[in-house]
């Protein structure tokens, strides 16, 4: 970016939030008791937000100016890569610009890199959804419900905690999840979820194993690249 003439600073990336990290229920006590339904993260990612280098730079350029930089950045028009990805068809994006530069100087198989990366994380995606419509998840979601129950919460399944926590700022929200992960825990509805999710992994992955092979070689080849640039500063 700055041989393009502009400025650009690496930041960390913002913490994942709660339906990546516990698409279906918490199982995390601890997590919970610093999180609620996500309060906790969802607080750091605004401020990371809002107090990022990059964002607040991009805002000063001028309308040409900032279009040029997107350019510089992404690459002008969506072309050179592509991935067939489940669920979404065709996607396209430029193998020009600096992030599809730093991208290939690090996997080297920028095109296969694309690929393995869009379609895995597809599936991820929709393991999620699988998991969460699988009939096997009903006597342990009963279980829970029970646990729930028990403690004073009484709520039929992990969604309507979430309905009623994840955007506001209710009374009882880190007391809830605390007690949500607790029960996951001892109604065995985690262990289920752990289980359902690597079936569906390996069946979803089974029918894209080349992209979930490629995703894992290019990944372990890059970690050199990636200690020898950090070494370079």
């Amino acid at each position: 970016m700055r041989k393009e003439g502009f400025s650009f600073w690496v930041t960390p990336e913002l913490p994942d939030p709660l339906e990546r990290l516990f698409p279906y229920v918490i199982d995390d006590k601890q997590w919970a008791a610093a999180n609620g339904y996500g309060r906790g993260v969802r607080e750091r990612r605004e401020v990371m937000a809002r107090d990022d280098p990059n964002r607040r730079y991009f805002e000063r350029l001028g309308t040409d100016r900032k279009a040029a930089a997107v350019t510089a950045l992404d690459g002008p028009t969506a072309e050179g890569l592509e991935a067939d990805v489940p669920g979404m068809g065709k996607i396209r994006h430029s193998d020009l610009g600096c992030a599809s530069d730093a991208q290939r100087a690090l996997y080297t198989d920028l095109s296969g890199w694309y690929r393995a990366k869009k379609v895995t994380d597809a599936l991820d995606r929709s393991v999620t959804v699988a998991v969460a419509r699988d009939p096997g998840l009903v006597a342990d979601t009963r279980k829970w419900a029970a646990c729930m129950r028990e403690r004073g919460h009484p709520y039929d399944r992990p969604q309507q905690t979430r309905e009623r926590f994840a955007q506001g700022h209710e009374a009882g929200e880190f007391s809830t999840a605390q007690a949500e992960a607790a029960c996951a825990q001892s109604s065995g509805l985690a262990a289920k979820v752990r289980e359902l999710s690597r079936s569906q992994h390996r069946k979803l992955g089974s029918r894209h194993r080349a992209e979930v092979e490629d995703r894992a070689v290019l990944e372990h080849e890059a970690l050199s690249r990636a200690r020898d640039i950090v070494r370079q500063g």
